[in-house]
């Protein structure tokens, strides 16, 4: 068998550029990624072993690619946690795809666990067990990927009901604020404009949520 002259780096190159047009990672396949490259798909186990291979180092990539602000043990744990956080979940805002590649793999690499152990550190030296530490991270990241989630299916509801391609969507907002005012909601009701004006603004609950999250561990820490 001839190798033929592509890259690892082309293959992911390619892949990125597949999940970039709106594809998710099960629609991602080794075939489409060959197509696109005018190459065979045994060309692309010379370089990964299979699709899990490739999702692995695409994760790697999107992790090395993040320029992280400096932290020191001077600063405050909460504020050395937050710069990396918000980082992180603006790299997802960027890459929209990233956030379901960090879930569909496992960060047994030396730059995803250099992340990892720089997070654990940091709760470690503020006086954390390493059990609290290791589960608030995780608790964090399962927040930011959750709420990234969430959030990317609404605003893409939200563009179907505009663009009137499914009118059934399109009508149950006004459905659900005429089932709370028929039924007194009346604090869904002062809520419900700010919910809907607020839903793309992402950054900003992920910053809230984590700032009630971090108080939270703070009182623990000093229960």
């Amino acid at each position: 068998m001839v190798k033929q002259t592509i890259s690892a780096a082309q293959i992911t190159a390619a892949a990125f550029e597949i999940m970039q047009t709106g594809g998710t990672v099960e629609q991602l396949s080794i075939r489409k990624i060959a197509a696109k490259l005018h190459i065979g798909v045994a060309t692309f186990y010379w370089h990964f072993e299979n699709k899990q291979a490739l999702l692995q180092a695409m994760s790697d990539e999107i992790i090395a690619g993040i320029q992280f602000p400096p932290t020191t043990t001077a600063m405050p744990w909460t504020k050395q946690i937050k710069l990396i956080f918000k980082t992180i979940y603006a790299t997802y805002l960027e890459q929209p795809y990233a956030a379901e590649l960090m879930l569909r793999t496992v960060p047994a690499t030396k730059i995803r666990l250099s992340l990892i152990n720089r997070l654990l550190q940091i709760l470690l030296d503020a006086g954390f067990t390493p059990e609290q530490s290791n589960l608030a991270i995780e608790s964090i990241d399962h927040f930011m990927s959750g709420l990234f989630a969430d959030i990317a299916g609404k605003i893409e509801m939200k563009q179907r009901a505009l663009s009137q391609t499914d009118p059934y969507l399109a009508q149950l907002p006004l459905k659900m604020k005429t089932i709370a005012a028929d039924n007194h909601f009346d604090a869904f009701l002062k809520t419900f404009e700010h919910h809907r004006q607020q839903q793309q603004h992402s950054a900003e609950k992920f910053m809230l949520g984590l700032d009630i999250f971090l108080a939270g561990l703070e009182q623990q820490r000093h229960s």
